[in-house]
Order: structure tokens, then sequence, then C-alpha cells
């Protein structure tokens, strides 16, 4: 059984991808009930309906239950895929809010309201519930109802910016939608303070959380490096205007790297000796002191580029970690499941999904005692959980299947047949 922090506690999520979605996994993992209402008959973004798609498993089945990327946040959670726009199932989903704490959106601005969602109808149909919106630019201001997606906020926050090397275009650093990592646990900080606030007041509170705002508090130094010095901080790549060495570096062996750096003195020392030059640590050599190296960065970078490239990767990262030095190896995706580290804290789970059958799956961003998380659930198959949920709220075998025939919820998209039930 996974962690009870949050048993009692129902969250219903109406998010898509990964950053709302992911914030739901932790919730869940925290013990809560997360009921994920999948939009229904629209497909979502991380359920292709055609192959080939990279992002779908090899096996039999619909394609849209073997997608890694509807996968990789759904833990967890309870699925009702249903059709909200209908007036049936839009009643559905009044009912459900009834009954629940917190509920999850990320729809651009306006469409819970259009939706008849709006924070003023939810307070009335649920005083205690508390709603969060995860627009990106936020509810309200200029850009309200703005569409806008993960790489767009790496952009208008200057975090493409500042990434990257100082040779390449800002158009040519690669993508990393930072902030789909970060706002779930901004979800999961908004979602336990309304809680603890609704002890004391007995009413639910509606949190405007713009993924924007959120990404741009990470790069406050870049904002106070302009307002107060009027600079703009440079891109350094791997490097580091006060360390050297400070980068990434390739090893014996094809396309094998890994990241060294000396912070002082005493990291330089071990990382000399390490490369079998202990001289270069010693008084009065040249490098042997902070000013020293970063007056002759370059000629350090290149005697640290060839020890590097003399050694077998996982063999220099102990070598120079064992004498106080930082080594990390760069790890591809055949790494991390090889790692002994993950490996001995049990990170990587062998989770059983009907269509993917067993799969390694990342695990928890904590670990509770005496009430680890557990994968109590894998990913949800599409509206796996709507006779489930209804019968929860109400609703007899009769209705359920009126609703089905009505197309109000469902169990399949595209041409597929609907799964038995």
């Amino acid at each position: 059984m996974t962690t009870t922090a949050l048993a009692g506690v129902r969250v219903v999520e109406l998010s898509e991808v990964w950053a709302g979605p992911f914030g739901g996994c932790l919730l869940g993992d925290l013990g809560a009930d997360v009921i994920k209402v999948e939009s229904y008959p629209r497909t979502p973004p991380t359920r292709p309906v055609q192959v080939p798609d990279w992002r779908v498993s090899p096996g039999d089945g619909p394609p849209y239950e073997r997608s890694w990327a509807q996968h990789q946040a759904n833990r967890n959670k309870r699925n009702v895929a249903l059709d909200i726009r209908s007036a049936r199932g839009a009643e559905v989903m009044r009912r459900l809010l009834r009954t629940t704490d917190v509920v999850v959106d990320t729809f651009s601005a306006g469409t819970m309201e259009r939706l008849g969602l709006g924070w003023e109808a939810l307070h009335e149909l649920n005083p205690r519930l508390t709603a969060i919106s995860l627009p990106g630019w936020g509810v309200e201001g200029p850009y309200r109802g703005y569409v806008s997606f993960g790489t767009g906020f790496d952009c208008v926050t200057g975090h493409s910016f500042v990434r990257g090397h100082p040779w390449r275009r800002e158009e040519d650093t690669p993508g990393s939608t930072h902030s789909d990592a970060t706002v779930p646990l901004s979800i999961v900080f908004a979602s336990v303070a309304a809680l603890r606030l609704r002890e004391r007041t007995g009413e639910g509170s509606f949190v405007d959380l713009s993924q924007v705002e959120q990404l741009a508090s990470q790069l406050a130094w870049v904002y106070a490096e302009w307002a107060l010095n009027r600079r703009e901080p440079p891109r350094i790549g791997d490097a580091d205007p006060h360390v050297v060495p400070h980068g990434c570096y390739q090893t014996a062996g094809e396309d094998s790297w890994v990241v060294l750096i000396a912070q002082d003195d005493r990291q330089w020392a071990g990382l000399a000796h390490a490369a079998g030059h202990p001289e270069w640590a010693e008084d009065g050599h040249p490098w042997a002191s902070v000013s020293g190296r970063i007056r002759e960065r370059e000629a350090v970078e290149g005697a640290v580029s060839a020890f590097a490239r003399s050694a077998e990767r996982d063999a220099l990262v102990e070598s120079v970690q064992a004498r106080g030095a930082i080594a990390a190896p760069v790890a591809d995706p055949q790494d991390q499941l090889l790692s002994p580290q993950l490996a001995a804290r049990a990170w990587l789970q062998s989770v059983d999904h009907p269509f993917t059958g067993p799969r390694m799956q990342p695990g928890f961003l904590w670990g509770v005692e005496p009430d680890d998380p557990a994968w109590d659930r894998p990913c949800g198959l599409v509206g796996e959980h709507n006779r489930e949920v209804l019968t929860e709220l109400g609703y007899g075998a009769e209705e359920i299947a009126q609703l089905t025939s009505e197309g109000a919820i469902g169990t399949s998209y595209g041409d597929f047949p609907p799964r038995a039930e």
C-alpha cells in the first residue's frame, strides 16, 4: 500500500501531457485518491491512435495504451474517460466535484468558465473544494487565454537565452520543457497548503498557478543581474567563470563522457593525484591556486581533457571521487537502467501493464518511513474506472449503460472497439 499521508483526500485531475499529470502522480504517491478525467471522445496528445509513432511500444492492442508518453505521468490514479462538454457528461462531472477536495486543470485561461466550471460555480457547487488552475500565463493579464506549451515557457522566461554554449545561437539550444518537471512540485505544495488552510476556515481556495511565473522564479539571478547591473549573463555551456576545471570531457571509448569539477584547491589536489600528476597541486605550480587555474584556463582544460581521454569512464569516476574531487558519468538511458546506485535504492521498479507487460519504470521523489510510496496502480486504461467511480457517485448499472451508449463515457479512441469491461 502506498503512503497514507493524503489518505481520504480526493483529487480530480483535468490535465494532459506532463506538468499537470505528474503533479497528480505525486499526489497519488502520497495516498490521495486521484481521479484522472480524460478527454473523450477527443484523443489526448499522449495517446496516439495510429502507428508508427515513436512513443508507442511494440505489442498488440491499441497504440494509445502502449504510449510511454501516457505511462510516464499517470501512475496511482483511477481513469475516467468523460465528455464533459455534453449535458450528461457535465452532470457526471458536477456530481464528481461535489465529492472532491482538490481539482487541478491545465486548460488555457477562460476554458473552465466556458465549461461552466469557473471558480464561482465550483465554490457554489462545493464550498470545501480547492481549485488549482495552471494556464501557462496565469488566469488574468493581457495574455489571458493564450495557448502555450513548455518550450514556449522556456523562451519567454529567458531560460533558452541563458542555456547552451556561447558559440551557438538561441534557436540551436535543445528544448527542455523544464517547467514540465518542476511545476508538479508546485501543485503538491499548493494542494497541501490549501488543505491545511481549509482545516482553519472550512472552505476551499482558488490557486492561480502560472507555469511561466513558476519557471521564472528559478531564474531570479538572470533578472537581478540586469536589474542591478544592466548586464546580460553570458551563455557559458559547461564552464563556470569561477571554477577551473568545470566541464564535460570525452573519455576512452566511443561517445563516452564524464563531468569533472574541482571547486577548490583540495579538490584540485585530488584530481591531480587521480590524473597521475600530483605536481599540478604542489606549491609553486601555476595551477596550484584557484586564481592560477582561472588565469591558465585553456592549459588546465587541455591537460584535464587529455587525462580523461586516457581512461575508461566509470573507472575514472571512481578514482576521482575516491580522492575527493567531483566526477560523474554522462549517463544515457541504458546507464540509468544499470545504475548500481538506483538499483541499491530500488528506485527502478518492474511494473506490469495489460498491454505492455512488465516494464521498468521510474520510482518516487521521496521515501517516507514507515509507509513508502508504491506503484499501487499502473497507468490506467482509457475509461478503466468509469463503472467503479460512477457507481461510487450513485449511478446504477442501467444509467452507466445509458451514458456509454450516448457517448458521455467510453473505453476506446478512434476506430478501436470499446474495451470489454
